[in-house]
């Protein structure tokens, strides 16, 4: 059993990021908060967890000042106003995967140039899936869990070029809500749950069919951003828990299974996507006592200090997260409805 002294975090590591998708089930509409305050992120210990058998990087500088972001609107659309998707860069475009529309949950596998061509529809999912999550390996996209009226265990497989997709393999258990980053050779699989309950299990996979127990978080969470720092790290920021939205930052290693409490955000947010840009874990939109936020924040990979660097043109929640090009993208989302809009995040 790891210490709860156990180091989890190095100064100057890499940082990665992936996309928390938000709640399955409803969209019901969400009213409007302006989000945060700018404050440093408090920083307390756990008890370590149990140790049990295990898109883009950042590197963070403190010795740099801390980098400026540039929030606008993009005259990029979405062909259908969708929420709760998984998206993934492709070459210098978007690939975006399931979610949520007007007319129910989508299977559409759609490609989205950065540079303004028209979207395309490049393939479907052989389950349409909405609060699934994303992440890349072995030159595919693997989507995880999410549902359609109920949790699912599925996990597809989109080559990156969207054409095609298939099923390789299940969860351990149904599981939606959920975050998944790729660590080094493996996807690490965290946060979501089934039927109201937050799964406390961090799961690793190298192909996407088996499946390995790394960890329990200690703040069993869904709808949280998620965020891998390193090569043996993963954040799991906010998030909603058994008791409602939390404000926790947790950390898991995944070599020794060990998990801690490393920050605090200046209040309890859930639903909200997450961007590596600038060498800074960014935090976009959510959710704070069921209002959308318009807040973008910044989280320092190595301190954990937490910062407000901008708003959105609007509130919103559920968006799917992707960077291409050094620029991210926060693609579609809810406020009191599904969006086709696309938001733009850039370091200056």
């Amino acid at each position: 059993m790891p210490s709860a002294s156990a180091r989890l975090l190095r100064p100057g590591v890499m940082a990665c990021l992936a996309v928390a998708l938000a709640a399955c089930g409803t969209t019901a509409p969400v009213g409007h908060s302006s989000g945060f305050r700018s404050t440093p992120a408090g920083v307390s210990s756990a008890q370590a967890a149990p140790a049990v058998p295990s898109r883009t990087s950042v590197a963070p500088a403190a010795s740099q000042a801390s980098p400026r972001f540039i929030v606008k609107p993009s005259p990029l659309r979405l062909p259908v106003p969708t929420s709760r998707s998984v998206a993934l860069p492709s070459g210098s475009s978007i690939l975006l995967a399931g979610g949520l529309t007007s007319a129910g949950t989508t299977g559409a596998v759609i490609r989205i140039p950065v540079t303004g061509a028209h979207p395309t529809t490049v393939g479907r999912l052989s389950h349409p899936v909405h609060d699934a999550a994303g992440a890349a390996l072995n030159g595919s996209l693997l989507v995880f869990g999410g549902g359609a009226t109920t949790q699912d265990a599925w996990v597809q497989r989109v080559p990156l070029n969207g054409r095609a997709s298939s099923v390789p393999g299940h969860l351990p258990a149904a599981r939606a809500d959920l975050g998944a980053v790729t660590v080094g050779s493996e996807v690490i699989v965290v946060s979501g749950g089934a039927g109201g309950r937050p799964d406390p299990r961090v799961l690793a996979t190298s192909d996407g069919v088996h499946f390995r127990l790394v960890a329990r978080l200690l703040v069993a969470v869904r709808y949280a951003a998620v965020a891998a720092v390193g090569g043996d790290s993963v954040v799991v920021i906010g998030g909603t828990s058994a008791a409602g939205d939390v404000a926790t930052i947790q950390a898991v290693d995944v070599r020794t299974g060990a998990t801690k409490v490393v920050g605090r955000l200046p209040r309890a947010i859930s639903h909200a996507t997450a961007l590596a840009i600038g060498g800074s874990i960014v935090v976009a939109g959510g959710r704070h006592a069921g209002r959308a936020l318009d807040t973008v924040i910044a989280v320092d990979p190595a301190t954990f200090a937490v910062r407000t660097v901008g708003r959105l043109p609007r509130a919103l929640s559920d968006a799917a997260g992707v960077v291409v090009d050094g620029v991210g993208y926060l693609v579609g989302g809810e406020a009191a409805r599904a969006l086709s809009t696309i938001e733009t995040i850039a370091a200056v």
